[in-house]
């Protein structure tokens, strides 16, 4: 089956504008999610037609619940099942949006521009050669796909809209810290620095396995907002980090910033914000007291900075823009 799915084509759609068609394989709902809704909805206002293959079961497609002709389903992962209802999907182009639908989408004869999202080190071979393009959300992140083997990549970063403003949060937190519980988020690192501010209130909003003493646990929270307006500081401690969505969110919301050296971090605050070596608990904690005792840079430069690079319209026109180019224009 594997032979008829890369030499198939797909039959044409009436004389219709085939769509750039979307793939997101996950079920969670985290910062790619955010973005695919955020891209599939701008594209939607400037005409492009554009349709999202993803799992019924997944929060993206309840998020896309309004525009239930541009959803199609596919299973979760990568399955046979997922790569035959790709096959037989007219594209003017595959847009893969996790790791599992670069896989899927690599296997069929289609033009494919694939989304990378995360800093990690890519195996390299067929699979990041066969893309036409790779969009990448940060110079750290394309630096690592060239070294890979990718045909051509262009940066994008992430568009950030800033969170509806709400009252502070009861519980909220001194210092913030919003991520996955996942290891590449830092939070053992975090753990180590809390132990080195005695007193001082540190408390990560987000869902996952991992927790460690000397932290308050949030879990999942649906006003992160809130949790802002009750910080002093924001912290973002990964050891591996694409962009930082969080990050841009808590620059908007007017809260000093320490994060790490990680991946496309120092893009993202660039002066505007603390930034320490990632993996350093010593240095982790001197940059929150430093912020705790207000020498940071001023938090509106930072606002100012993330107004001008973060926006989604910015990464709407670049990403369609991308995509224009692959499929010759469509």
């Amino acid at each position: 089956m594997e032979r008829e799915l890369l030499t198939q084509d797909a039959p044409p759609r009436d004389g219709r504008r085939s769509p750039f068609v979307l793939v997101d394989t996950a079920a969670e709902w985290r910062g790619g999610q955010v973005q695919t809704r955020l891209l599939f909805e701008g594209l939607c206002a400037l005409g492009a037609p554009v349709q999202v293959a993803c799992p019924p079961s997944s929060a993206l497609w309840a998020a896309l619940d309004a525009h239930p002709g541009a959803r199609i389903a596919i299973p979760p992962g990568r399955t046979l099942r997922g790569l035959w209802t790709l096959s037989r999907t007219p594209a003017a182009l595959f847009a893969a949006q996790t790791s599992h639908a670069h896989t899927l989408c690599a296997l069929l004869r289609r033009p494919l521009v694939v989304h990378r999202r995360v800093d990690f080190v890519p195996s390299g071979g067929w699979k990041y050669r066969r893309p036409e393009h790779f969009v990448a959300v940060s110079a750290a992140v394309a630096a690592l796909l060239s070294a890979a083997g990718a045909r051509a990549t262009t940066v994008v970063h992430d568009g950030v809209r800033p969170l509806p403003p709400l009252p502070p949060a009861p519980d909220g937190p001194r210092v913030l810290a919003v991520g996955a519980r996942v290891p590449h988020k830092g939070h053992r690192v975090l753990a180590e620095a809390a132990r080195l501010l005695p007193g001082v209130d540190i408390g990560v909003a987000g869902d996952g396995p991992l927790t460690y003493p000397g932290i308050h646990w949030l879990g999942h929270r649906a006003d992160v907002s809130a949790l802002l307006a009750a910080a002093q500081v924001f912290v973002h401690p990964s050891v591996e980090e694409g962009m930082g969505q969080s990050v841009v969110e808590a620059m908007l919301a007017g809260v000093p910033v320490v994060t790490t050296d990680a991946g496309g971090l120092p893009e993202v605050v660039g002066d505007a914000g603390i930034v320490v070596p990632h993996g350093d608990p010593v240095a982790l904690a001197g940059g929150i007291r430093r912020a705790l005792r207000g020498d940071h840079p001023p938090v509106e430069a930072a606002r100012q900075r993330a107004v001008a690079r973060f926006g989604v319209a910015q990464m709407v026109a670049g990403t369609l823009a991308v995509y224009r180019s692959v499929s010759g224009g469509a």
